[in-house]
């Protein structure tokens, strides 16, 4: 008899946040549409974090065509894949309040990361983009969906601390169930800077007004984001194979846009005798499609047999065709072997 596995496939819907953003059909049309024929093909849902801080920015730049086409054919395209089943809800990068267009290209450079963290813009732009953000949402999945409700959130760049300044949007908007944090892992730099070195060891817990700490009947659910050991070995052998793959086929994202260059703080600086897992400087790293190759495939497999929940972060601007080809066998011998769960309010 098959065992059920808990299997959470999530992704950030967004341009790269960077020096150059990339194109709308490149970063997220092609690359979603693929994977997502792949995630239902295996008869799975996934959730999408939408960069709704783009949006609302397109939005404002309506007096450019180029920018109010993209905004439409984004939307549309979140409309259809409401209407396929798959769950939408909000993801800010409030840095996008101070991004540059670029007219030669129509595309938008991301340079300024001093409002990469909500917790670092004013009172009234965290009412702006979070009231907006919601209101966007709804109100377009809701011409394919009726009774969708927008209760779930994402923090950009895993930015969720301190988590006093997301509560009151969270109570207005019943936001019930959030999937910001990467246990184990921490990261001080330029742009972002979380903790979740002593968040609880657990995939699905409950809290209040501290996101790392449990509590019993919180008013929140975190859903935790899994993380694999990857040995050193697998690690070098993949750099060979990815460099000979990629000369080989050209198939890569890294022509697509350019992110952004973290710039590390000194830990011991930003917080004394730090625990945990440097997210840019570990053998450990996230559970993600564009991580998956077919040298670390096994590794993946090993993860599921070993543990009943597994939690993606992927980004269809990262993925490769090598990488869709991969998570579709990856799927196969899930399906195959286990009951596959993918919808996130049954696992409650």
């Amino acid at each position: 008899m098959k065992t059920t596995k808990q299997v959470l496939i999530t992704f950030d819907y967004e341009l790269f946040l960077g020096n150059r953003s990339g194109s709308v059909v490149d970063c997220l049309i092609n690359p979603t549409n693929q994977v997502l024929d792949v995630i239902e093909h295996h008869g799975c849902k996934a959730i999408f974090f939408v960069d709704t801080t783009y949006l609302l920015t397109l939005k404002k730049n309506f007096q450019i065509a180029a920018c109010k086409k993209d905004f439409e054919i984004v939307m549309n395209h979140i409309k259809e894949i409401a209407s396929r089943g798959h769950e939408i809800f909000p993801h800010l990068h409030p840095h996008w309040l101070d991004a540059r267009y670029l007219p030669e290209t129509n595309e938008w450079q991301l340079l300024n990361t001093d409002k990469y963290r909500f917790y670092h813009i004013s009172e009234t732009e965290r009412s702006e983009i979070f009231d907006q953000s919601i209101e966007l949402l709804q109100q377009y999945i809701t011409k394919v969906n009726p009774s969708y409700i927008v209760d779930s959130y994402r923090a950009g760049g895993w930015c969720i601390q301190p988590f006093d300044v997301f509560l009151p949007y969270f109570i207005k908007h019943n936001i019930k169930f959030d999937f910001s944090v990467l246990g184990g892992f921490y990261l001080f730099s330029n742009a972002q800077y979380f903790d979740f070195s002593k968040a609880p060891q657990k995939t699905i817990y409950q809290f209040d007004n501290n996101i790392t700490v449990e509590k019993d009947n919180g008013r929140f659910t975190e859903f935790n984001i899994s993380s694999i050991y990857i040995p050193q070995h697998i690690k070098l052998l993949e750099k060979f194979f990815l460099k000979l793959y990629y000369k080989i086929t050209g198939d890569n994202s890294f022509s697509r846009g350019e992110g952004q260059i973290a710039v590390k703080i000194d830990k011991n600086f930003a917080v004394p005798q730090q625990q945990g897992h440097d997210i840019l400087d570990s053998a450990w790293e996230r559970i993600a499609i564009e991580l998956m190759s077919s040298v670390k495939q096994g590794e993946y497999k090993k993860y599921l047999h070993n543990n009943g929940y597994m939690h993606f972060i992927s980004h269809p601007k990262m993925l490769t065709q090598h990488n869709i080809k991969m998570f579709d066998k990856f799927l196969k011998f899930a399906s195959d072997k286990y009951i596959l769960e993918s919808d996130f309010r049954k696992m409650i």
